[in-house]
């Protein structure tokens, strides 16, 4: 099986130009809301940032941001939007930073693309970097017939990406396997062709 964090990376890599041109709308509207009333300080950091959407919205909003992510391409075209954005490349299972670093963590559609197995190592090193009564945000998606894998999609001239799925509960359970504490589940449907549901999760250290 290729390697799932080199192929997809590799795929943002190769996307990120036109991955950016149409991913850049506010999209976490109400969520970005609600995590503004429960954070207790500004400091935050954007764990897998992508091409700099989210980023655009907390540097408005006069936030202390930073927002890692593996693939450089999409990094570039994030710095190149944002300017005012602090961007480095980091792999989500091995934060460069300290314990307790930051007051909130953003993982918005990230996740996702981490093997399940691997889900409880990506959610401890979030965790890790959380001041006590930290808060985060994690949005992943719903799982319908797939449970995870590679998926082949012709969009941006045919890609592969690897998404894990999941219910509701069942990433509810491994956020408070790993001592995050769920003050608030919500759902997100997309509107797109799919309506595609999106599994929201607000939590605190």
């Amino acid at each position: 099986m290729p390697n799932h964090k080199d192929k997809t990376r590799d795929t943002y890599d190769k996307i990120a130009p036109k991955f950016g041109s149409t991913h850049f709308e506010h999209f976490w509207v109400e969520e970005f809301e609600i995590y503004k009333k429960l954070i207790d300080g500004n400091k935050v950091l954007d764990i897998g940032c992508g091409a700099g959407r989210d980023a655009a919205v907390f540097v408005e909003n006069n936030f202390n941001y930073t927002g890692i992510d593996a693939s450089e391409g999409m990094l570039k075209v994030a710095a190149e939007r944002v300017p005012k954005g602090v961007f480095k490349q980091m792999d989500f299972y091995d934060l460069e930073f300290s314990d307790g670093e930051f007051d909130g963590f953003w993982a918005a559609a990230s996740f996702l693309h981490v093997p399940k197995e691997d889900a409880g190592k990506v959610v401890q090193e979030a965790k890790r970097i959380l001041k006590p009564g930290g808060v985060g945000f994690i949005s992943v998606k719903e799982k319908t017939e797939m449970d995870e894998g590679f998926i082949e999609e012709e969009k941006y001239g045919g890609i592969s990406r690897y998404f894990a799925f999941y219910t509701q509960e069942e990433f509810k359970n491994i956020l408070e396997e790993n001592g995050l504490e769920v003050v608030k589940t919500s759902t997100h449907v997309e509107d797109d062709e799919r309506k595609t549901k999106w599994l929201c999760y607000f939590v605190r250290k």
